[in-house]
């Protein structure tokens, strides 16, 4: 019984949000700004301190995203679709990753449009890049004997060279007489 008024619902909650019924936006869409977004009369519209935080939000290089559609007037009932608007007013905020948003603003939805990138996730904004300094061509150190890296105290409190060659050969060790494993297969004779 439970599972025959799920199927009910989605049916009605998915025409109820499709894409192309409230301006095109769906919450969660990367919103991107016209061209001549500036030259609109909805833009000029606009507050001066509203204006100054969609050029800060340019200037971010971030992704800005749809964070709520609503209708610009209030309707008499919410929940029906008859009483929504073409063009609805757009909540919009910069998507500082990790489902934070900044810099919240409600514009008309005409000065811009929806991007998609699906199926692929999101480019990487170029605000998030840096300067890599890997080197894939790595140069040879220089060696010099009268550096203090290149010293070792070897439990004398002198400073002796440090050996910067790895050996050629099988290195004797001072303590050991012979392996180990001698004295252990010795016992399975």
């Amino acid at each position: 019984m439970a599972r025959a008024r799920e199927k009910k619902f989605e049916p009605l909650f998915e025409s109820y949000m499709k894409r192309f019924k409230r301006g095109g936006f769906l919450v969660g869409d990367v919103f991107k700004f016209n061209d001549k977004f500036k030259s609109d009369d909805a833009y000029k519209s606009l507050g001066d301190n509203i204006k100054d935080v969609l050029d800060q939000m340019i200037d971010s290089g971030l992704h800005i995203r749809v964070i709520n559609i609503k209708n610009e007037d209030p309707s008499r009932y919410p929940g029906n679709s008859d009483t929504a608007q073409l063009e609805p007013v757009l909540d919009i905020a910069l998507d500082t990753g990790g489902g934070r948003y900044t810099s919240e603003v409600s514009v008309p939805c005409c000065i811009g449009q929806p991007v998609q990138y699906a199926p692929n996730l999101l480019p990487i904004p170029d605000a998030w890049r840096r300067k890599d300094n890997v080197n894939i061509k790595p140069k040879e150190v220089e060696e010099d004997e009268e550096n203090l890296s290149n010293k070792t105290d070897r439990g004398n409190g002198e400073l002796s060279q440090t050996a910067l060659k790895l050996p050629t050969d099988n290195t004797t060790l001072p303590n050991a007489t012979q392996p180990h494993t001698v004295d252990y297969l010795q016992g399975l004779k």
